[in-house]
């Protein structure tokens, strides 16, 4: 809870909510001022719910609140729905913070969430109003504009998500018409230059030829390399599956006919021992438990006085059990009757085959949920083309793993390379050592020899060590024979005493066992019958779980259904009240209720629409029909502008060449050379 407030009230101090609070000042708001708190989110995901809660009635309020949560896609926690509605009318902090939090963690993701809900969230029509032709019409193509805006939307989207800005896409627009522009030049270039070849068709063929060849060319490349890819997968999985024989051969050495007809022996008689024996018990034990259930129901209702008269039985029949066992292990002694101890071992052994029955069962179980786990895994494998592909989480967790080791690995090495140089350094200083003591051995050596006493150091030390082996063996000798005297006499004496005190608890021993091993069988017996019953009592209670729940979300499905009906209901009658006015004002004669029709207003905008329409065909004609007058004429002003063009050369060449006149006349110019 403290994580939970500290980051409510750090989201509500950022932008767009600028909220004062912190944490203690949040704590002490009430249920009203937290519910305000609650709109004001909303308000912030979604504008049309900005009002002050004070101004609406609680009803309604909880309500739009619950209608803008289910919107949202809020999942409450399970089996509290009324208590999580209660906890919203009453402003809860329990009920109130998780809600914000959550609504404070992805705020954009909601944004978007509601601005879609306006546009996709159907209408539900009742049936009576559905069943109209007109309005059937009407909601088809309300339909079809819904999912034709899930089409443009999921557009905008990737245009948005592919990295791409408007700025960028007018550049690339702008580079491609000049591209377009380039493009068309060369072609024009490349037509003047054709024109007057031979054979122009046969060139154009063979050149539209090679380009498809090209394209064919590429196409078998991409063909090649996914040819390759899958023949790379074929030989991983044949490899796979080649390890998969070597397994089995490997499993299946030394396996010899005897050996598996005893192992299947063996499994036939566990599967007889289970069929005839653990099976028809359970069933029995089960039958029993429903007879005793259904003799309990079929019963009428004890009272105090009825339960304490079978307490009461229930007390002699308990003392008459105990002096029946008395009496029985008194006239059979297990000392006399030899078969006790066989029955002890039988009972044991029973219990033995039982237990591993059961625990073959739950291992059978739990394989057969392994195998099936086994196939679907390896069904995904299979649908990878024999890869194993690691994505999202297992992928992070993959790399955060080989960090670790990455990390462990350094570290080790690191450590090596410090000890093994702390061993170069001690194996260096045990040579020195070793070299000094050498020196200093060789030193006391010429010493005693030139006292004349060679060997005197080493003589010494072996006559010290004997003799201080020699201590050693007399004192262990010594203590070890006192020690076995008294340990034999304290023994000895230690086993009359236990022999001496154990010999009554033996004997009252002897029938505790009996009565234990009983208690032990009506133990077993009454631990079943809990056990089923137990079963029975919960797989009912989920049952009743399940039906209160479908209940609550069917009554919960009702309220909103209700809610928006009535919503449609209203604007329905919006509509209709409209229609009604617009009839009244089609009806009536006055000319400023002409004025105010509807109809009128779009008349006129559609008379001025065709007038404007009959302008432009008007303009478009003229245009049409002076097009070839104008080129007529373009073509002759560009011919004269050639013409003075070739004049103009002519002069500028004569005047460099000094031989050539121009004569002029009315109307005419002659030039001569």
């Amino acid at each position: 809870m403290g994580e939970q407030l500290k980051l409510i009230v750090t989201e509500l101090q950022k932008e767009p909510f600028n909220k004062k609070y912190n944490i203690i000042s949040f704590d002490t708001l009430n249920g009203e001022q937290l519910l305000q708190v609650l709109n004001d989110v909303i308000s912030e995901i979604d504008p049309k719910h900005k009002i002050d809660i004070r101004e609406e009635n609680l009803e309604q309020t909880t309500i739009r609140l619950l209608g803008v949560l289910r919107i949202l896609k809020y999942k409450p926690p399970e089996n509290v729905a009324d208590e999580f509605r209660q906890g919203l009318v009453q402003g809860d902090k329990q009920v109130v913070y998780p809600v914000l939090e959550w609504l404070l963690k992805s705020v954009p993701e909601l944004k978007k969430r509601a601005y879609l809900a306006k546009f996709l969230v159907k209408l539900d029509l009742p049936p009576e109003i559905s069943a109209d032709a007109d309005v059937g019409d009407i909601y088809e193509q309300y339909d079809q504009l819904i999912q034709q805006f899930k089409a443009i939307h999921k557009e905008s989207e990737q245009i948005k998500n592919s990295g791409y800005s408007t700025a960028e896409l007018r550049k690339d627009i702008e580079e491609m018409e000049h591209e377009k522009e380039i493009v068309g030049k060369r072609i024009e270039r490349m037509q003047r230059r054709v024109e007057g070849m031979p054979n122009i068709e046969e060139m154009l063929e063979v050149a539209n030829k090679l380009r498809m060849e090209k394209e064919k060319e590429k196409e078998l490349n991409n063909q090649k390399a996914e040819q390759r890819n899958a023949i790379q997968h074929t030989k991983q999985r044949i490899q796979r599956l080649q390890k998969q024989v070597l397994d089995v051969r490997q499993a299946g050495v030394g396996a010899t006919p005897e050996g598996l007809m005893q192992k299947l022996d063996e499994e036939v008689k566990v599967n007889v021992y289970i069929v005839k024996e653990k099976l028809p018990q359970e069933l029995e034990a089960k039958r029993k438990g429903v007879e005793s259930l259904q003799a309990v129901l079929s019963q009428p209702a004890l009272g105090a006085d009825d339960i304490r008269n079978l307490e009461a039985r229930l007390k002699e029949v308990q003392e008459e059990i105990k002096d029946i066992s008395k009496r029985k292990n008194v006239a059979n002694d297990p000392m006399e009757d030899k078969l006790a101890l066989f029955r002890q071992q039988a009972a044991i052994i029973g219990r033995k085959k039982a237990t591993t029955a059961e625990r073959l069962s739950d291992i059978r179980t739990n394989l057969i949920a392994t195998q099936e786990e086994v196939k679907e895994k390896a069904a995904q494998v299979q649908s990878f083309a024999g890869e194993t592909i690691l994505r999202g989480d297992e992928f992070k967790k993959y790399v955060t793993g080989l960090r670790e080791k990455s990390n462990i690995y350094k570290q080790k090495k690191a450590d090596i390379s410090d000890l093994k140089a702390e061993y170069g350094v001690l194996e260096r200083t045990v040579e020195i050592l070793r070299s000094r003591e050498e020196a200093l051995i060789e030193n006391l050596s010429s010493a005693e020899a030139e006292k004349g006493i060679s060997g005197f150091r080493e003589t010494r030390d072996n006559l010290e060590q004997v003799a201080e082996h020699k201590a050693n063996l007399d004192d262990l000798k010594g203590e070890t024979l006192e020690d076995m005297s008294g340990l034999v006499h304290q023994l000895t004496m230690k086993i009359s005493e236990r022999k001496a005190r154990l010999a009554p608890i033996i004997k009252e021993l002897r029938p505790l066992r009996q009565d234990h091993q009983d208690l032990q069988i009506e133990y077993d017996e009454r631990k079943s019958l809990y056990d089923s019953t137990s079963l029975q009592l919960n797989s009912n209670m989920s049952k009743l779980d399940t039906e209160v729940k479908s209940l609550r979300e069917e009554i919960l499905g009702s309220e909103s259904k209700y809610h928006v009906l009535d919503n449609q209901t209203k604007l329905l009658s919006n509509w209709q009240d409209l229609v009604q006015q617009e009839i009244k004002l089609y009806v009536s004669n006055k000319p400023e209720d002409k004025k105010k029709s509807m109809r009128d207003k779009f008349q006129k905008i559609i008379s001025e629409g065709e007038k404007r329409g009959k302008a432009l065909k008007d303009d478009q004609r003229i245009i049409r029909e002076s097009v070839n007058d104008n080129a007529k004429q373009t073509k002759l002003w560009s011919d004269l502008e050639r013409l003075f063009q070739v004049k103009k050369e002519c002069m500028e060449r004569a005047n460099q060449m000094g031989g050539a006149t121009i004569h002029r006349t009315a109307g005419t110019e002659t030039l001569v050379l």
